[in-house]
């Protein structure tokens, strides 16, 4: 072995994890009961909440980022997610916790983890779940901040805690179980940047991929580690970097999957550069397809990095496998450094719809959960409808539903939606056939200055025999769209008032609506 990576096996050497050895188990649960507490006096209020979703998941109460720890265990899909339970904004990150048999029905559970030691004092910062001999196992990251002479440091590790029924988690008394040593710094990857670890077995061996920043160049990485017994790591390799700072500056949220014949890394880069209409968010979430080669750790790229989506709001996804073996996305449907208009309701974050993850040629696409055509109710349904101009249909219209249009665009230079829609608001889907470019437009989602988001977003869509084809699902405070079969999706947080609810649909030239189907939907919350 190189002696540059014989040394960063010892630096990243970590340590033993027994399953019967846990932190102080009696303050952990004091924390997790006063942070119970402050969520539930809190969601009383949040029932009357205009903007809480009605089919996209929540927190109770407070604040919601990340989604966490995405698993199935014990007959139930577990979902956690990064969680402040006393106020709505993002400090003193707990795991909150949902569990559904399906996909779509949620039921909330008692928040799982609490900041309750050293290592973790400052957050209980986001990641990853196994499940191994009838245990569910969380890795996650401490996050702790240090001030001193004026000084801020700020210290990632990752940590370990367990549970045999899937409520009741313990934290192991071993942690940290994966420490960058600081007085290392020949290996110039970040203290204070080094989070979110993803876990998977592959054989005998378990993998664990850790988000990072190589200092010396300021790029994102990430970092893999091998186990095998999930007690005791080892650093492999850098298994991806950026380069130049094209790729951004740190590497959030890592993931690895299996489909099919290839391998995808999923990644959420923080500050790339724009790139003409592109890259428009200081945070992204992509992928790369390609091949782990599991003896060197490196990954290998067959293509260029993709986006999952090309919208205003859309971070940190997480996938699982399901036992019928599909793979399932949820995502943060948010974005930092934004307006979180919903603050003033006591909440704050939602995620996206689950959405299903394939690779077509190359490239990954993501479609709606078939399983969420069991929210469906009160259809409307049309068939060869022509357009040319603005058109409404009466029975089409509301705050929370679904929207799935397959247009002719043979005779027409343009085609557009516009959604919860009125006098002065509307939130703008459009396509311009002759620069083949789909655009969301929320400039007048609001009318209201503290509630307004504004801005535009792009991405090309060649279409095949001049057909688009549209699957929108509308909320209370937010569009999801899905663009000739996931080909282009494009997200955002909207926020307009309760009277804005009509769909107008416009052209310019003749468009022939070939299906025009409507569906509203019903509550996930169990």
């Amino acid at each position: 072995m190189n002696p540059f990576w014989s040394l960063l096996l010892a630096v990243f050497l970590v340590f033993s994890v027994q399953n019967t050895s846990f932190s102080d188990a009696a303050s952990h649960k004091q924390l997790l009961q006063k942070a119970q507490q402050s969520v539930d006096a809190a969601s009383i209020k949040i029932d009357k909440a205009h903007f809480y979703p009605q089919y996209h998941l929540a927190a109770p109460a407070n604040w919601m980022n990340d989604p966490n720890g995405f698993s199935y265990f014990n007959g139930q899909y577990h979902l956690f997610y990064q969680h402040n339970p006393f106020a709505p904004k993002h400090e003193k990150m707990h795991w909150g916790h949902y569990v559904s048999p399906d996909l779509v029905h949620w039921k909330e559970m008692p928040i799982a983890l609490a900041p309750s030691e050293a290592y973790d004092k400052d957050g209980v910062f986001s990641g990853s779940a196994i499940v191994e001999d009838n245990i569910l196992y969380l890795f996650y990251t401490g996050h702790v901040v240090n001030k001193k002479d004026d000084k801020t440091e700020i210290h990632q590790t990752q940590n370990l805690a367990m549970s045999k029924d899937g409520i009741n988690f313990g934290k192991s008394a071993n942690n940290p179980v994966i420490n960058m040593a600081p007085h290392y710094s020949v290996l110039n990857f970040s203290l204070k940047d080094f989070r979110d670890p993803f876990i998977w077995k592959q054989s005998d061996r378990y993998y664990a991929l850790v988000g990072s920043q190589y200092e010396k160049t300021k790029d994102g990485a990430v970092l893999l580690f091998k186990s095998k017994d999930l007690r005791n790591w080892v650093f492999i390799n850098i298994t991806a970097i950026g380069s130049n700072g094209e790729m951004g500056y740190m590497w959030e949220c890592p993931s690895f999957w299996h489909i099919g014949s290839d391998d995808v890394l999923i990644i959420s880069p923080q500050g790339i550069k724009p790139h003409g209409k592109m890259f428009l968010n200081k945070y992204q979430s992509g992928w790369f397809v390609g091949k782990l080669d599991y003896d060197t750790g490196k990954f290998k790229q067959k293509g260029p990095f993709g986006l999952f989506d090309y919208g205003f709001d859309f971070y940190a996804p997480q996938v699982i496998k399901t036992p019928d073996g599909k793979h399932v996305l949820i995502a943060w449907l948010d974005m930092w450094d934004t307006k979180i208009p919903e603050t003033a309701e006591g909440w704050a974050g939602m995620m996206s719809i689950p959405r299903e993850l394939k690779i077509l040629n190359g490239k990954v696409v993501t479609a709606p959960y078939s399983g969420l055509k069991a929210l469906r109710y009160d259809s409307a349904n049309y068939k060869d409808q022509k357009l040319n101009g603005t058109r409404e249909f009466s029975r089409i219209n509301g705050n929370a539903y679904e929207l799935i249009v397959t247009a002719d665009l043979t005779n027409a230079k343009s085609f557009a939606i516009k959604l919860r829609a009125s006098s002065s608001q509307e939130t703008v889907l459009s396509y311009d056939k002759e620069s083949k470019i789909l655009k969301l437009n929320r400039d007048k989602s609001s009318s209201v200055p503290e509630h307004m988001l504004t801005g535009e977003r792009e991405a090309s869509l060649p279409l095949a025999d001049n057909l688009l084809k549209l699957h929108i699902f509308v909320d209370k405070s937010s569009v999801e769209v899905f663009a000739n079969d996931g080909q282009v999706v494009m997200s955002s947080r909207i926020y307009p008032d309760k009277n804005s609810n009509d769909v107008k649909f416009v052209s310019d030239g003749e468009v022939k609506i070939k299906s025009l189907d409507f569906y509203k939907l019903k509550s996930i919350n169990n």
